[in-house]
């Protein structure tokens, strides 16, 4: 019986970094002519059949600028199925990035392939992620993509190169794990060979007898054909030994190389030399329906895909450290995406179903400039100082976009409301709440005063005079705050871009702290007043010199700038917390590596200075400062202090402790790390947050990777939180942006650590260069928060939108900022979606990709079915549960403004709703 052949497809790509060891302009320069040559080859050469560009629509965008001519002869190829693009937009990071991130890149990427008349690319293609969070199967599956290919994250010892990978959610996805030696671009090997140019990589010995060959061009190709058969013979066989299916992909894309031209050749040549195969040259969508149909009894994968590399391969290494890498550079993404989608994206969709017809084009250009930066070399921070300046740029241009979108919306939606000044002087101040929780809890926000305001107050004879206001809600109630500091005269131009409207004006600003209360996604109105009489703020929280203590939680300064912290309903005390750990860094972008002279400096005996900020009824802070004597630089004798100061700040009614860690860095080739001794001694196990999920990773390291070329390291990724706890000792990490870098130590002390920042110089194919070692100041914000019992995943998913998000505030009377006057007859107080029990999360409220409607997305952190609902401030006409990407929508019942949703555990839920007309959206 003649045995079946072994199916063999061969995959023609290339892995395009946009930018990484080269600026992208440089690298566009190599994109135009790649794909220059290959339309040329493509529209001449039949047999050349397919193409694919690295799983990213990017690409097209980028040569289209300089080529615009050649758009027809592109999507003749793409429409004709034989240049495939997607599924995303630009391959990103999945660590370095936020949930939201990620479905908005499939988005963008599947617009961009619409746009040519195609279907993205229906694999799930993750070829040089640094590893792969839990979620990615089921964020796929909400695209439609059941299939996954995937670089990194699994050794071949330990999982076979086909597998079923499982989300949290029971979503499978259908898997191909690369081979662990030369990853997506293994064919490039036996290509080399045949190439002209020889590469560096050439062995000696095929040096020399092409040498010998000498001007004989049968012989040479003679020669050449010899060792692509062997090197060929040796990749085949490898995917043979390590198959568990009859089926090989051989993945010839390798970065930045352009397509082979002859392609029939290479298809004889394995015929030849591995006559059990048959092979063809193909797509990935092809080779996964054969492997689909030839694969049986493959095993499962659950959850995150982390392991680190035990052989020795640059396409198999996990590289733990990019996620600490430019600490400033992952500030500005958090940033942004934070903006963009609890601020830009809500409130704009808010404001066009009200009918203000903002463009939607506006928050499509604020996250293509924030998408373009997600690419992994360029978010990870492992590329050339070029390219990193680069991504400021674009940073700002989301930024800047994303602030006026929510200065415009706001101020459309709050004109529908009366202004509720009486008498002269008099004004509003709308205060904003972007998340979908009604919140009564202290806020800080500023109220900017004019020069001429009529009442002021100074203390005894000679005391600093400042202006007093009287601050009531709606129904004329006071409303007591605190002040925290004021600048005596500023301006600034308008916040509200209009015509003729440059400059807001001279004014007093004052930065307050106030318990208000405030709707759900909306805002709500308070007047501001002058006072003839003095207004202060009765009480404090503070408990002594340097101690303080709210409803829920005490907190004390020690010498030594640690903090002590207790909470109040268990009782539990946590010690030594804020202790600062420094060594040296002799690393890069990718690893941290420390000297092997290296010295751990700590701040546990250092002295410390203490002082009280603020002080008053709504929040009381202090300011602790450290001073680490550390060497300058890598090497250095000479020493020089490090000094970091905390701002630790509690605020009333709140379960989290509040810091600002301020560090003027001067000292070069070194890392900084925040500990918190947990003392949850028989804790095993420890959690961190990821796209759409809450991961549960082990505290002990696994000895057998000690001679692995890359061994387990204590230090792993999260996105906002990471958490460990033992029965009532509880202690949650949560970080406003900035910092992802984070662990638990496998010590007595159970201790949580958290990377500051990596000041490190090398970069890749250079000699060395300066902006790595982040030189100045910069401030890291983040909360401390206690817990008994179960990790309350919700609750923390909530505090992280608090700090990240705060409030945002508007005025009306001689300090409006540009925005429209108040003159409608809406209620003062407006809240436009509140989730009514807040089990689940949150992750998006935004414009529908298409057509009119509000899209809600929530995940459901828990293993449990959690059932909740969405209120609207008006009846919706439809409601419809749809994929991620908001097709294929399923019927959901209206119950007036209520639109009640269940998830399953882990699941992620997308909810599109419409309204009547109203503007566009």
């Amino acid at each position: 019986m003649k045995t079946a052949k072994i199916l063999a497809h061969y995959i023609s790509g290339t892995h395009w970094d946009r930018e990484w060891y080269r600026p992208f302009q440089e690298y566009r320069f190599l994109l135009v002519k790649l794909l220059d040559g290959l339309l040329d080859l493509m529209e001449k050469t039949p047999e050349f059949r397919h193409f694919q560009l690295d799983g990213q629509t990017c690409m097209l965008g980028d040569y289209l600028e300089i080529r615009p001519e050649n758009r027809s002869r592109l999507e003749k190829l793409i429409r004709a199925g034989r240049l495939l693009v997607g599924p995303w937009f630009t391959m990103p990071d999945p660590f370095c990035v936020g949930d939201e991130a990620l479905a908005r890149n499939l988005l963008l990427g599947r617009r961009i392939a619409r746009e040519w008349g195609v279907k993205p690319m229906p694999v799930g293609f993750l070829c040089d992620m640094f590893g792969h969070p839990s979620q990615m199967p089921q964020i796929f599956a909400g695209f439609g993509y059941r299939d996954c290919l995937l670089g990194r994250g699994t050794n071949e010892h330990t999982t076979p190169p086909f597998f079923e990978w499982e989300a949290p959610d029971g979503t499978r996805a259908f898997t191909f794990k690369l081979q662990d030696a030369q990853g997506y671009g293994a064919f490039a090997r036996p290509r080399s060979v045949l190439e002209e140019e020889l590469r560096d990589s050439a062995p000696t010995e095929f040096r020399e007898e092409l040498a010998a060959a000498g001007d004989d061009p049968a012989r040479a190709r003679a020669i050449r054909e010899k060792w692509f058969q062997k090197f060929l013979k040796e990749y085949v066989g490898h995917e043979i030994q390590r198959a568990n299916a009859p089926v090989l992909c051989l993945m010839d894309s390798m970065d930045h190389i352009p397509p082979a031209t002859e392609v029939a050749r290479y298809l004889r040549l394995i015929r030849e030399a591995c006559p059990e195969v048959a092979p063809k040259h193909s797509t990935l969508p092809a080779f996964f329906q054969d492997a689909r149909r030839k694969a049986k009894g493959i095993p499962i994968r659950r959850g995150e895909l982390r392991e680190p590399s035990c052989g020795k391969s640059e396409y198999l290494w996990l590289i733990p450290n990019c996620v600490s890498a430019r600490v400033r550079l992952k500030q500005m993404n958090d940033a942004c995406q934070a903006l963009l989608e609890k601020w830009a994206d809500p409130f704009t969709a808010l404001a066009n179903i009200e009918g203000a017809a903002i463009p939607a084009n506006h928050l499509r250009v604020a996250w293509t400039h924030l998408l373009t930066n997600h690419a992994h070399d360029s978010i990870c921070g492992c590329s050339i100082d070029q390219v990193h300046r680069d991504m400021v740029f674009r940073f700002d241009q989301a930024r800047v976009l994303g602030e006026q979108l929510r200065t415009q919306a706001l101020g459309a939606l709050t004109a529908a409301s009366a202004d509720l000044a009486k008498g002269k002087e008099a004004f509003t101040l709308a205060v904003a709440n972007p998340l979908p929780r009604p919140r009564e809890e202290v806020v800080v926000f500023e109220v900017d005063l004019p020069p001429d305001w009529p009442t002021d107050f100074a203390e005894g004879f000679h005391g600093e005079r400042w202006k007093t206001f009287l601050l009531e809600d709606a129904e004329g109630n006071n409303v007591p705050y605190q002040r925290l500091r004021f600048v005596p005269r500023m301006a600034e131009r308008s916040r509200y871009a209009r015509f003729w409207h440059i400059h807001g004006g001279a004014f007093a600003r004052y930065t307050v702290a106030a318990r208000l209360k405030l709707p759900a996604l909306g805002y709500a109105s308070f007047r501001v007043r002058p006072s003839p009489k003095p207004v202060r703020a009765v009480g404090t929280l503070r408990t002594g010199p340097t101690s303080a203590e709210n409803e829920h939680l005490a907190i004390a300064l020690e010498a030594n700038g640690t903090l002590t912290l207790t909470d109040k309903a268990s009782g539990e005390t946590w010690k030594d917390l804020l202790l600062l750990e420094d060594r040296s860094e002799a690393g890069d972008g990718w690893f941290h590596s420390s000297s092997l002279n290296d010295e751990q400096v700590l701040s546990s005996a250092g002295p410390a200075r203490v002082s009280a900020i603020h002080e008053g009824p709504e929040l009381t802070a202090f300011r602790v400062e450290a001073t680490l004597s550390l060497p300058k630089r890598h090497g250095a004798e000479e020493r020089a202090p490090l000094v970091v100061s905390h701002t630790v700040t509690l605020r009333r009614g709140r379960r989290v402790v509040e810091v600002e860690t301020l560090v003027n860095n001067t000292i070069e080739d070194h890392r900084l790390r925040v500990l918190f001794p947990t003392d949850a001694a028989a804790a095993k196990t420890w959690f961190a947050q990821e796209p759409f999920d809450f991961v549960e990773r082990k505290i002990a390291l696994d000895a057998s990777t000690a001679n692995w070329q890359e061994a387990e390291v204590s230090e792993k990724p999260f996105l906002h939180a990471q958490a460990v706890g033992w029965g009532k000792r509880g202690l949650a990490f949560l970080s406003a942006g900035g910092l992802h870098e984070g662990g638990v130590r496998d010590d007595t002390r159970r201790t949580m650590q958290v990377t500051l920042l990596r000041a490190f110089r090398q970069t890749v194919g250079t000699s060395g260069e300066r902006d790595g070692l982040e030189q100045g100041e910069i401030r890291l914000r983040y909360a401390l928060m206690p817990y008994s019992g179960e990790l309350p995943r919700a609750a923390i998913c909530d505090e992280i939108a608090r700090l990240q998000s705060g409030v945002y505030t508007r005025q009306t009377g001689a300090r409006p900022s540009g925005f429209p006057a108040m003159k409608g007859t809406a209620p003062a107080t407006r809240g436009f979606l509140e989730l009514a029990r807040g089990t689940l999360v949150v992750s998006a409220i935004k414009p529908a990709e298409e057509g009119e409607g509000l899209v809600i997305r929530l995940w459901n952190p828990t293993g449990t079915t959690q059932k909740d609902a969405l209120k609207f401030w008006r009846k919706p006409v439809a409601a419809e549960r749809t994929r991620l990407d908001e097709t294929h929508g399923e019927r959901l019942a209206v119950d007036g403004a209520i639109v009640r949703i269940a998830a399953a555990p882990h699941r992620i839920v997308t909810v599109r709703v419409r309204f009547g007309r109203g503007g566009a959206s």
